[in-house]
């Protein structure tokens, strides 16, 4: 199981089941509450929450989501997800998740779900913020 060490991120809001930090310019870490479920009430409310956040800061940006925390998804928000997203704002998610549920939930968006913009699932923090970089600089985002 993967645990964010957010110590050196700044948060900077929450959902009813995820509190979000500003990791570094352009990416935003979506830390899910410790068992956190999530449907298409939450799923509507963290898309919201996402494209505010780069909104506000006039910018485009990845958010890197930990999967381990969550115990359940349904499926309501998997089409939330694969079907809402704005990929003008949000241009990519890394999914980052190490135990067994965490890479089942993960393997839907990455292999069926797919949602709009880059997406890929990753065991590591470390190599999820440098997919996260490298989809920046492709895109040329400020």
């Amino acid at each position: 199981m993967i645990e964010p060490r957010t110590e050196a991120w700044r948060f900077v809001g929450s959902t009813a089941n995820t509190r979000y930090f500003d990791v570094e310019p352009g990416i935003l870490a979506a830390v899910p509450h410790p068992d956190a479920g999530d449907d298409r009430i939450t799923a509507r409310e963290n898309l919201a929450f996402q494209e505010r956040y780069f909104v506000e800061r006039g910018r485009a940006g990845v958010v890197v989501i930990f999967f381990d925390r969550m115990i359940a998804q349904d499926q309501d928000a998997r089409r939330v997800y694969q079907r809402e997203p704005d990929a003008v704002r949000v241009i990519g998610r890394a999914l980052v998740g190490a135990g067994l549920l965490a890479r089942a939930m993960m393997s839907f968006f990455v292999g069926i779900a797919r949602p709009r913009g880059a997406v890929k699932a990753f065991a590591t923090t470390d190599d999820a913020l440098a997919w996260a970089r490298a989809v920046l600089d492709r895109a040329a985002v400020p």
